[in-house]
């Protein structure tokens, strides 16, 4: 589970922004808790703000770092890090690293691993490992290349300094060469949190290959997505056959080069089931899945995200998740997450969305809910939770924050429109 995010000069963060999963004080909605040794966390997160305020530069810093971290090992000495994007509007910012720290319990044991890097080099980087209270050092990084490591662990890391190159994380070298020491927190980048957006949230043949091997199991839980979406479709069916792969144009290649391209491919085509009650007869129809709508396509593609999020706990982030869903059907994955019975293993779903129908404290606890603003002369975003408003619990915050009271809303200048 994630327990806090941090960074700092990346795009409008220019200042350390931090997102915490750890509980409040607050009594209310108890099944939105999660249990640790320290304390609880929760399960959802909603963040809300006005359009260009910084919402997806959160999941933007989120998702740099994962992929820094997970691209590490097939990075050349000779290439940049990429992802990177400081804060412009600072000329000290723009030739300074980002910052980006993660707090996080993985197979019971709680981390925290951060690191600093620009395009060319990681500067600073670190690992601890919380066996109480006080973090205990795996190892830490400063000026690219000094390392600090305890007696204890230094037989077993020093080795892997001089296979870690300047734009190379030692947290990802070190778990490429098997080493124990950080192979648990690497593991929790490379399987269990993950980030989407439009980009890659749609259905592709890696989906429908999962649709391919899933089974009842999983035409049953995303059939009944769709249920609650109250869209009509009984189920779907899918196919494949082996079709010739396309021509792939690679320019020319220097002598002695050969590319050995696959000839063949496995194409999938899933196709729903409509049952069609026309006052004189109930028949069956089916329609390829091209033919639905937007909101119904994600569906599909969110399902068996959602089901092995559920049953793996693991923790998603989403950019606008309201992309063609209905409020409701919104409303709905949230509850999946929130509910104990639904999410047994502590999934976790962290948003941005703009929409406010969900914004309501029979849903949320206060400190679920997080704001986002950006000040318009220096660009600057800043986030920040309700719970630092001490609503009160019976308090119509949806109409709080549409009011101006929690900011965070467009300040649209209806006295400057013509009609």
């Amino acid at each position: 589970m994630l327990i806090q995010f941090s960074v700092s000069n990346y795009m409008s963060l220019k200042d350390e922004t931090t997102l915490s999963l750890v509980a409040g004080q607050g009594k209310e909605l108890k099944d939105n808790l999660r249990q640790y040794k320290d304390g609880n966390l929760l399960p959802t997160i909603a963040i809300f703000g006005a359009n260009a305020a910084g919402k997806s530069n959160i999941f933007k810093a989120m998702t740099a770092a994962i992929n820094i971290i997970r691209s590490s090992n097939e990075r050349q000495i000779d290439r940049p890090i990429p992802f990177i994007v400081p804060y412009a509007f600072d000329s000290e910012c723009r030739i300074n690293p980002s910052t980006f720290d993660f707090i996080f319990i993985v197979n019971g044991e709680k981390y925290q691993y951060g690191f600093s890097a620009d395009q060319y080099r990681i500067y600073d980087e670190y690992l601890y490992l919380y066996k109480t209270k006080i973090p205990s050092l795996i190892f830490e990084r400063t000026n690219t290349r000094e390392y600090n490591f305890t007696s204890a662990n230094e037989s077993k890391l020093k080795k892997y300094i001089e296979k870690t190159s300047d734009n190379k994380l030692f947290l990802s070298t070190a778990t490429n060469w098997n080493s124990d020491l950080t192979r648990n927190a690497y593991i929790w980048f490379a399987n269990c949190v993950d980030t989407y957006n439009d980009s890659n949230f749609k259905l592709n043949p890696g989906t429908l290959e999962v649709f391919d091997n899933g089974g009842e199991a999983l035409e049953d839980f995303v059939t009944s997505l769709l249920k609650t979406a109250d869209i009509n479709i009984s189920g779907y069916n899918i196919e494949s056959e082996i079709v010739d792969a396309p021509n792939i144009l690679i320019g020319d290649l220097p002598s002695g080069v050969q590319i050995n391209a696959p000839q063949k491919m496995k194409h999938f085509m899933l196709s729903t089931n409509h049952i069609i009650n026309n006052g004189q007869e109930i028949a069956e129809f089916t329609l390829p899945l091209e033919a639905e709508s937007e909101g119904t396509q994600r569906i599909f593609a969110f399902g068996p995200i959602i089901k092995d999020a559920l049953e793996r706990g693991r923790t998603l982030v989403v950019d606008e998740i309201d992309n063609s869903l209905h409020p409701l059907f919104l409303e709905y994955l949230i509850s999946l997450f929130n509910n104990k019975e639904s999410n047994p293993n502590n999934a976790q779903l962290i948003f941005n969305t703009h929409s406010v129908e969900v914004l309501s404290l029979d849903l949320f606890r206060r400190d679920q809910i997080y704001f986002v603003e950006k000040n318009n002369d220096d660009g600057v975003t800043e986030l920040y939770a309700l719970d630092e408003f001490s609503p009160r619990k019976t308090e119509n915050i949806r109409k709080g924050y549409l009011q101006g009271r929690y900011g965070a809303v467009p300040n649209i200048g209806w006295e400057d429109l013509k009609w």
